[in-house]
């Protein structure tokens, strides 16, 4: 079953697998952020339904965590913004980043992983691989929360 789509859980998206079932919530910040582990709890309390993954983005990391209930540990993989979303945008990032267009490039990022649409080895696919996360998303989207 899907969580239900709207803005009143907090995150950005939503990463669906090809039965249209919510895999992952997506949270973006334009800024970098130390203490994800402080904000994602009382978001996830606010989902209707759990999810197995969360992936967090700002300008210098992207982080995926697998969720325990409500909370969060260690993320399970870190990989570089910058590294990853260069292959969508050479000239990222630019002086300022605004949240709608690192969740656009991430979206790009993420369909790039489930239908290798721009390269046949997208960035971090060994390291969701390995965290079960890249099975999930072969054939599925993402989909803006909210608005």
């Amino acid at each position: 079953m899907a969580v239900p789509r709207t803005a009143d859980n907090g995150f950005d998206a939503a990463v669906v697998d090809r039965e249209n079932h919510t895999v992952a919530l997506i949270e973006v910040k334009a800024h970098p952020v130390e203490r994800w582990a402080t904000i994602l709890p009382r978001q996830l309390a606010k989902s209707a339904e759990r999810v197995a993954f969360v992936l967090t983005i700002d300008p210098n990391c992207i982080q995926l965590y697998r969720t325990e209930g409500e909370s969060l540990g260690e993320p399970i993989v870190r990989l570089d913004t910058r590294q990853v979303l260069q292959r969508y945008d050479p000239e990222f990032p630019r002086e300022r980043v605004f949240e709608s267009y690192l969740l656009t490039l991430v979206e790009a990022w993420l369909r790039d992983l489930a239908y290798y649409w721009k390269s046949e080895d997208p960035p971090g696919s060994d390291e969701l691989g390995r965290a079960g996360l890249l099975e999930k998303l072969e054939g599925g989207t993402t989909q803006r929360l909210g608005a």
